[in-house]
C-alpha cells in the first residue's frame, strides 16, 4: 500500500468520506469511490486492498488526530474544571471544522467492519474521555454516578454534535448556529456532569 502522504491516496480518502458520510458504508462501492477520487479503479486498488482497508485507514487517521488534538491542548496539571474547559473548547474546534470526519467516525463508532487496529483506536478515545471523568469523581467536581453513565452525557455529547454540526453545515451553512450550539452545550453538560438534582425514583 502507498504512503499516506501521497496525493492520491488523499485524494480517494476524501473522496470516501464524502460518500460513506452522505450515502453510509454499505450503499458506498469501490468504483464509486474512484469515480469521486478522479482516478481509475486499478488506481485505487495499487493504494488500497479494498472498501474495507479505505474505511479502516479513514477512521484511524481521524480518530489519531482527534486524540493527538486533545492531548495538546488538555493540561493534565489544570484544575478539573479548566480540563473541561480545555477539552471541549478543543473538541468543539475539530468539531466545527472537521464535521464530515467526526460525523463519519460517529456513525460507524461500531461498524462491523471495523479492524482491530480501527477497534483499539475507538478505545483508546473512550479510555481519555473515561479516565478525565474518573479523576474528576476522585476530587469529588464530578458526581458519584456510574462512570459510565458519565460516558454516555459526555461522548455522547460530543459525538451528538458531530452530527449535529454536520448536518448544519451540509444544509445551512450556517456559522453562527454552530457557535451558538457549542457554547450552549458547554454549560449544560458541565452542569450535567456535576450537580446531581434527584427527581425520578430510583429503581432498586
Amino acid at each position: 500500500m502507498a504512503t499516506l502522504t501521497s496525493d492520491k491516496t488523499e485524494k480517494i480518502c476524501q473522496a470516501a468520506l464524502r460518500l460513506f458520510t452522505a450515502r453510509g458504508y454499505a450503499e458506498t462501492n469501490v468504483p464509486s469511490i474512484a469515480k469521486a477520487a478522479g482516478v481509475g479503479v486499478g488506481t485505487l486498488y495499487r493504494y488500497f486492498k479494498n472498501k474495507e482497508g479505505i474505511f479502516n485507514t479513514l477512521f484511524q487517521q481521524v480518530l489519531r488526530h482527534f486524540l493527538d488534538e486533545l492531548e495538546i491542548r488538555v493540561q493534565p496539571s489544570d484544575s478539573v474544571q479548566d480540563q473541561y474547559s480545555q477539552l471541549f473548547d478543543a473538541s468543539a474546534t475539530l468539531l466545527i471544522n472537521y464535521s464530515a470526519e467526526l460525523h463519519f467516525v460517529s456513525l460507524n463508532a461500531f461498524n462491523e467492519v471495523l479492524d482491530s487496529t480501527s477497534r483499539e483506536a475507538r478505545e483508546k478515545v473512550i479510555t481519555y474521555f473515561t479516565d478525565f471523568l474518573k479523576n474528576g469523581q476522585r476530587q469529588e467536581v464530578f458526581t458519584k454516578a456510574d462512570p459510565d453513565t458519565l460516558l454516555v452525557l459526555l461522548y455522547g455529547s460530543v459525538e451528538m454534535m458531530a452530527s449535529q454540526l454536520w448536518i448544519k453545515h451540509e444544509l445551512y451553512s450556517d456559522a453562527a448556529a454552530e457557535t451558538r450550539l457549542v457554547h450552549q452545550m458547554k454549560n449544560l453538560l458541565w452542569n450535567a456532569l456535576t450537580v446531581e438534582r434527584k427527581v425520578f425514583v430510583e429503581e432498586v
